[in-house]
């Protein structure tokens, strides 16, 4: 039998292969105990979604909640965000296929829906015929009076929730937080990495979800925890990794834990019995070769202002001040103001991110590929 790779880069195992988030995992359970909403706010790929199906993992046994989970971020508006919640919701309820379409049909036969099961995992899918925007309210609608009557207290967990900010129907905040704030049924449970549009959303008085929930702020996996967490795998494997090495992997990636699992991943792929720093520096090597196709679009994707501050805050590594005079010269940027539209541009394609008052890149393998260059 074929040995789990214990550094998983995609989707959640199990507790085994998740480290720490012991005071993150508590607050969460204490938050879904007594009835309140909570918000995960991190830079993306810090492990939001693993946390959620960790906390969920450690919940799943319990009789007098439901769990349900689903990502918003490729959602577009308000009709695909109700046929995705539809889908993350109603399969739980009725586990046989004849007694979901039954659901559906009683529940939302007016919208015509439609259940399809995905080919390879046999998972259920809703599609409802949606025309106009008043189906999708009334759906909307009925999906949470269908919540308000079970048994069961409903947490759903609502991932990269600030999307809802980019639907083009008017009043979506203010019509969720009616359902969500009507319903004593439903708990949730919002995460998102754009720190600055979710915390307007919940803190700002004039918006409709103000003070609704409470905050999480995820920072990075304590070095130390992590360098015991990478060590006490590779020891299971019956193989050492050099302190030097874990160190160089943890600098490196920025204890950034998407990054740091990835090279992780490659170094225990790679079989070795004993790992020092020279192996993992040929590993980072080889993600930033196989990478240089994908990061060489940038450079005609972007406008030469934009891709020459892309790189001017890769060499800094991060910077708290892009338009003062001594950034500004020292790597040729022309205008405070040029540099400021730039910012932006770079922001809203998510890029880099702002967080502290610094700006860092989002993606450290393209912060390491655009140094080398």
């Amino acid at each position: 039998m074929k040995t789990t790779n214990p550094f998983p880069t995609s989707e959640y195992i199990s507790p085994e292969f998740f480290c720490d988030r012991e005071t993150e995992l508590k607050q969460m359970i204490e938050s879904i105990d007594n009835q309140r909403n909570i918000t995960i706010i991190s830079r993306r790929r810090l492990g939001k979604t693993a946390l959620i199906k960790h906390c969920f993992h450690h919940l799943k046994k319990r009789k007098d909640i439901s769990l349900h989970y689903f990502d918003i971020y490729a959602t577009r508006n308000l009709n695909e965000f109700v046929n995705i919640l539809s889908t993350a919701l109603i399969g739980y309820f009725e586990s046989k296929p004849e007694k979901i379409l039954s659901q559906l049909i009683k529940m939302l036969g007016q919208f015509r829906p439609k259940l399809t099961f995905d080919e390879l995992s046999g998972a259920p899918s809703v599609e409802l015929s949606l025309q106009t925007q008043a189906e999708t309210e009334q759906s909307l609608a009925a999906i949470f009076s269908y919540l308000a009557k079970q048994k069961q207290r409903v947490i759903i967990a609502i991932d990269e929730f600030q999307q809802i900010t980019n639907y083009p129907e008017k009043n979506v905040e203010a019509l969720l937080r009616t359902h969500i704030q009507a319903n004593n049924n439903v708990n949730l449970i919002y995460s998102g990495s754009n720190r600055r549009m979710l915390i307007s959303l919940f803190d700002d008085y004039a918006r409709p979800f103000y003070q609704s929930t409470g905050f999480l702020f995820l920072e990075k996996i304590d070095p130390a925890q992590y360098k015991s967490f990478i060590s006490k795998h590779f020891k299971n494997a019956r193989r050492k990794i050099s302190s030097d090495a874990l160190s160089f992997i943890l600098d490196w990636a920025q204890g950034h834990t998407y990054f740091v699992q990835e090279i992780c991943n490659r170094v225990y792929s790679a079989g070795d019995t004993a790992i020092d720093i020279k192996d993992v520096k040929q590993v980072t090597l080889q993600i930033l070769e196989e990478r240089t196709p994908l990061y060489q679009v940038y450079q005609n994707m972007l406008t030469a202002s934009q891709y020459a501050l892309l790189k001017a805050i890769a060499f800094e590594t991060n910077i708290d001040k892009p338009n003062s005079s001594v950034f500004l010269t020292k790597y040729k940027l022309g205008a405070a103001s040029s540099v400021i539209r730039s910012l932006e541009a770079l922001e809203t394609k998510d890029l880099i991110f702002y967080e502290n008052n610094i700006y860092s890149l989002t993606d450290i393998f393209l912060m390491r590929w655009l140094q080398r260059q």
